[in-house]
């Protein structure tokens, strides 16, 4: 194959990707026609095309409502699915836009701009909470409460902090009440 037919291959293919995403677009706004006529028209659609269900038929329909933007039906992406949950106005935006993402340093913390497509799975847990994307605040917060679960698993009888040969040796993510500060004086003291 020559670069130049490869080329128009890969056009072609495009092309017809958006196509079938319009057709969806498509679809979508007439099986809501069909549901505001007849909400019962989901089992008259499955008993005539068995194919369908009433799970890609509630996909249909979302899009038709623009609820969903069709573009995140074809990415099964950790990021992507969390913005599939969000308002369409911030799909669209997302979609294409870089999200800031807040990271740990050894000096503190920085943001990073990542875009849905590329988002681990515990990243997008910390941009994404119910119904919304996380502030820069909300997000330190978030890595704050990780850090503390990894710390003392919920349960567990792992103190925050040992005492060892004199010295207090914390673990990782350790938060402290003055109650706690002073039983560590008082066990040091001893």
């Amino acid at each position: 194959m020559t670069l130049t037919t490869k080329n128009e291959k890969i056009k072609e293919f495009a092309s017809l990707c958006q196509q079938g995403i319009d057709a969806w677009v498509k679809a979508g706004e007439i099986l809501v026609e069909l549901v505001e006529e007849d909400p019962q028209v989901f089992d008259k659609i499955i008993e005539a095309d068995p194919r369908m269900n009433a799970g890609i038929l509630g996909k249909f329909e979302a899009m038709g409502r623009k609820v969903l933007h069709p573009q995140l039906l074809i990415d099964d992406s950790p990021g992507v699915e969390r913005l599939a949950e969000m308002p369409y106005s911030v799909q669209e935006r997302f979609l294409n836009e870089p999200i800031p993402l807040v990271i740990e340093t050894e000096n503190g913390t920085d943001i990073l701009r990542v875009s849905v497509k590329n988002m681990t799975g515990n990243q997008a847990r910390q941009i994404f909470g119910k119904g919304r994307i996380r502030t820069e605040g909300e997000q330190k917060a978030w890595l704050t409460d990780q850090r503390a679960k990894k710390a003392k698993p919920a349960g567990s009888n792992i103190p925050a902090w040992t005492i060892k040969a004199g010295r207090v040796c914390f673990n990782e993510g350790a938060t402290l009440s003055a109650g706690e500060l002073a039983t560590i004086i008082t066990q040091l003291t001893k």
